[in-house]
């Protein structure tokens, strides 16, 4: 075929491609904004367009998104591009976060991600070359490495401890940590590792007790269980939206209490962050940072994202957080009783106390029952191949397989995973 041809080809092909109504971008789901509240789980699954023939356990490192959070991003795109609107940014998911987590909207701001949130904490927390920061053995890299970043440059000094069986075991491990140069306390609400919920309320309270700043990592707490920042008491929080309450992929927020944000420092700052600059002046001039936490957050953003965050919200609360909490512990107690029914062939690293328990369960295959040279990050690879998605553990020497459930997955999955794994563990 001859360029001349080729070209023409090419042209037609894409003149041919039907131009479709925004209405048409996505397929119809069968639950209205009005039936949401009383539709019972299976019912719910209509509103998440995963493929049926394929089962999702990993939650815990994206959430899937739902047919209302898509519509509402592909809405606020679609308007930038009809209108030339360029998104502005009204705080009111800020507003509707900081009302759902008991906080100011002051103390809430925007990020990409976990680790955007915990990077300017690390950064921004007065430490000195010799002060000493208590992290765990089950940190996620975007929770540990700007603090280690930080270790390497400025020599300040990171004490890593153990999970214990319990809370109160968890508990004592930290207190026999703290010494006289420990500045803070840095750890996970919800480990990443084995879903293990720590006493973080304890924690932070010990903290305010020996003076000592108080720093969670809240990757998966938020659309898991409830939670209150203020009861809570501590310092720092770094969330986000794209996890457990199903928001869009690369959307985060930070909470800092309104007695520590003038002695954050701000490491980042452009459009929004700052009210005002000209550089007319001689020397040029820049209003200081913003008084909320909004000052964390700067440069064009992505104003359909958080519109999807917005959206994410309001679904969430229209099942009803306690319903979504209450559902997803059902599906942890299935998980871990089908599990018990091979207790010998198994090894639950997540904690059977219910309070140190929720929506992530980790466990290994005994190598005792099991011939296979890397049982755990074999049996997940064997997973995917079969429809079925879970997340291996393999970092900090854990190596295990970690099942995460959400409130669209039905206890038929969880059987089936069962089904395969006797399969490839114990060729049953």
């Amino acid at each position: 075929m001859d360029r001349k041809s080729f070209l023409g080809l090419g042209l037609g092909a894409t003149l041919s491609i039907p131009l479709r109504g925004s209405q048409e971008w996505l397929p119809k789901h069968q639950v209205s904004s009005h039936q949401i509240p009383q539709a019972d789980w299976k019912t719910l699954r209509s509103l998440f367009p995963l493929e049926k023939n394929r089962i999702f356990l990993n939650n815990g490192t994206m959430g899937i998104t739902p047919y209302p959070v898509l519509e509402a991003v592909q809405k606020s795109y679609l308007h930038i591009a009809e209108k030339a609107a360029y998104p502005h940014h009204s705080d009111h998911l800020e507003s509707e976060l900081a009302q759902l987590l008991g906080v100011e909207a002051q103390e809430i701001g925007i990020t990409k991600n976990v680790s955007e949130g915990v990077n300017h904490i690390a950064w921004g927390i007065d430490l000195k070359e010799g002060d000493e920061v208590i992290l765990t053995q089950h940190e996620h890299i975007g929770g540990c490495a700007a603090w280690m970043r930080r270790a390497q440059l400025e020599k300040i000094k990171i004490k890593t401890v153990t999970l214990g069986k319990d809370a109160s075991e968890t508990l004592d491990i930290l207190k026999k940590a703290i010494g006289p140069k420990t500045k803070v306390i840095a750890v996970p609400h919800i480990p990443c590792t084995i879903g293990q919920v720590l006493p973080v309320k304890e924690i932070c309270s010990l903290a305010r007790e020996r003076n000592i700043i108080s720093v969670l990592d809240g990757a998966h707490p938020l659309g898991m269980i409830q939670f209150n920042l203020k009861e809570i008491g501590c310092d720092y929080y770094a969330g986000c939206f794209h996890k457990w309450l199903l928001g869009p992929i690369g959307t985060g927020w930070m909470y800092i209490k309104k007695d520590r944000l003038n002695e954050t420092k701000v490491t980042h700052v452009a459009a929004y962050s700052v009210n005002s600059f000209d550089m007319s002046q001689h020397p040029p001039e820049m209003a200081l940072p913003n008084e909320s936490a909004s000052r964390y957050s700067y440069g064009t953003f992505g104003g359909p994202q958080l519109k999807g965050c917005e959206a994410a919200l309001e679904l969430y609360q229209q099942i009803g957080p306690g319903k979504i909490e209450n559902r997803i512990r059902e599906l942890h107690a299935y998980l871990r009783n089908t599990l018990l029914t091979k207790k010998d062939a198994v090894e639950i690293l997540t904690p059977a106390e219910n309070k140190s328990n929720a929506g992530q369960l980790g466990f290994r295959i005994s190598p005792r029952y099991c011939s296979k040279e890397k049982p755990n990050s074999g049996f997940v690879a064997y997973a995917r191949k079969n429809g079925l998605i879970l997340r291996y553990v393999g970092e900090n020497g854990i190596d295990c397989i970690r099942v995460s459930t959400h409130y669209y997955n039905q206890e038929s999955e969880i059987d089936r995973f069962f089904e395969l794994l006797k399969g490839y563990a114990w060729n049953e």
